[in-house]
């Protein structure tokens, strides 16, 4: 097997590049609508040629609004055979619940005769939205109090039906 070819989640751009799939981790906040998304994805290498690129990243919401972004991330002297992990941390996740990241890399336009282009991955993010599992949970222990007292009061024992 080459070294160049493409491995696990990796796709291969015009034969120059080597990018993996997305990856990202939620980083949850005490503050409901705070909290972080950690993205990345490798890129590796395969040219004779030292590149520089250039990396987006960007979150959406379920109905496809961006919640935030982070733009411009430099990839400087990616040299032959290297590969490097390109990360960035997206502010802003709260209780969004589903979420789609994105990360586009922005190669060079020629590399040794080749032509490339940019290339996005994506991942799709649940991100457990706490708040409202508190508010649900709170909810259902006073309603089982709530029930548990009105049977003391009437006098029926637990488990008969009133």
């Amino acid at each position: 097997m080459s070294t160049t070819s493409p491995t696990g989640d990796e796709v291969d751009l015009g034969g120059v590049l080597n990018v993996g799939g997305l990856s990202s981790a939620p980083v949850l906040s005490m503050n409901p609508f705070g909290g972080d998304l950690q993205v990345w994805f490798t890129v590796r290498n395969v040219s004779s040629s030292t590149i520089e690129a250039t990396a987006d990243f960007w979150m959406e919401g379920l109905l496809g609004n961006r919640i935030s972004a982070v733009d411009d991330l430099v990839i400087a002297d990616l040299k032959p055979g290297e590969t490097r992990t390109v990360s960035a941390e997206l502010p802003g996740v709260g209780q969004w619940t589903v979420l789609t990241a994105h990360a586009r890399l922005e190669p060079p336009a020629e590399v040794g005769g080749t032509e490339l282009s940019p290339l996005t991955r994506d991942a799709t993010v649940f991100v457990l939205p706490w708040l409202f599992v508190l508010i649900v949970a709170a909810g259902l222990g006073a309603w089982a109090i709530a029930y548990v007292l009105r049977r003391r009061d009437v006098g029926v024992p637990m488990g008969v039906p009133a």
